[in-house]
């Protein structure tokens, strides 16, 4: 059975139909009145629309009479509003106008001889309904941020509770006579109470390197309870390597230096860097010292030993950051900054 193809003529006949059989279960007893010329009742919901009868559709009325525009535009048929077919034609002409606002809406709808009684409510709603409107102009969901971590929150001593991560690798040269150069990563270690940093250099991404840099901060900065990172794939070998397992944090084969401090390591989930903020947040600002440091030109050709000596420098300008906002208060000068609780002495940026 083939599709037949309407006439314009057609489609305005059975567009005209439609809103006579809406009209009359809407407006009943005002279709009759005015089919037999007597006026309608003051308590009808369109008596301020002045509405009169013309080939069987209620129009609004008005002092429009004698103007040459069209019928449409100074008589607009009168459509309620709590009804499917006027909320049909809403949504519509909003499509017709590629989902723009109420305004544009609106003004589509008048301009096609149409008047919807509280239209623009009508209209709203099927905006605020619009999935297409909510992709393009919906407003950005804000998540609620859960609750802080233990250790974030425990009274205990600086790098009791560590975060560990590995960024950037950068080329060093070997070796000065040939200028061979390798590539180093940064290991940052940051302390989850009181926000202090300690960056060390590691010459590769294996287990060995990664076990190094953590027996150098166990001597520098004491026993650790707990060490947190990623599912790195350098981490997680080192934690299989110390024997730590992965499921409670339990010690099966521990290495005796770590069996000594107690230290478990904890990863965060897969896929899940948000988890590691506190770190992740002192790795920017790492990147952001070293590129002003770097940019002056002086450090072209980076040796190991060069590179350690920017490390314990932005190690220092981050440490001397405060940790509350600077005090307006002549009475209060110092600054309580992470240095001052690891070291006990006022902050300095290491630099000169």
């Amino acid at each position: 059975m083939c599709n037949k193809l309407h006439t314009p003529e057609e489609l305005e006949a059975a567009k005209l139909t439609i809103l006579r059989l809406v009209q009359r279960d809407a407006y009943p007893e005002e279709y009759v009145a005015l089919q037999e010329n007597r006026a309608i009742s003051k308590t009808s919901t369109i008596l301020k629309l002045d509405p009169f009868m013309c080939n069987g559709l209620l129009r609004v009325g008005g002092r429009l009479k004698h103007s040459t525009v069209s019928l449409g535009m100074k008589n607009p048929i009168i459509l309620p509003k709590q009804n499917h077919v006027t909320k049909l034609l809403v949504t519509h002409y909003h499509e017709k106008i590629k989902h723009q606002g109420r305004q544009f809406t609106e003004g589509a709808i008048r301009a096609e001889g149409l008047w919807i009684v509280a239209g623009k409510r009508l209209i709203s709603s099927v905006i605020h309904s619009c999935i297409v409107c909510r992709k393009l102009r919906g407003k950005l969901e804000v998540q609620k941020m859960a609750d802080l971590p233990p250790e974030r929150l425990s009274m205990s001593p600086p790098f009791t509770y560590v975060g560990f991560d590995v960024f950037d690798p950068w080329e060093v040269i070997t070796r000065r006579t040939r200028g061979e150069a390798a590539q180093s990563k940064r290991a940052e270690l940051t302390c989850m109470s009181t926000r202090a940093v300690h960056i060390e250099v590691i010459e590769s991404m294996d287990s060995s390197s990664c076990i190094n840099a953590l027996r150098r901060l166990f001597a520098l900065r004491g026993p650790v309870k707990q060490l947190r990172s990623d599912c790195g794939t350098n981490f997680v070998g080192a934690c299989s390597e110390l024997g730590i397992r992965q499921d409670d944090q339990s010690q099966d084969k521990i290495l005796s230096y770590l069996y000594e401090h107690g230290c478990t390591w904890e990863f965060n989930p897969p896929h899940a860097s948000h988890m590691g903020g506190v770190w992740e947040r002192m790795i920017g600002v790492t990147r952001r010292i070293l590129d002003s440091m770097l940019s002056h030109g002086k450090h072209s050709s980076l040796t190991h030993e060069v590179l350690c000596t920017l490390m314990a420098e932005v190690s220092a300008i981050i440490n001397a950051r405060p940790l509350i906002p600077v005090s307006s208060d002549p009475s209060s000068p110092l600054l309580l900054t992470p240095a001052m609780i690891v070291t006990q002495k006022p902050a300095s940026t290491g630099t000169c």
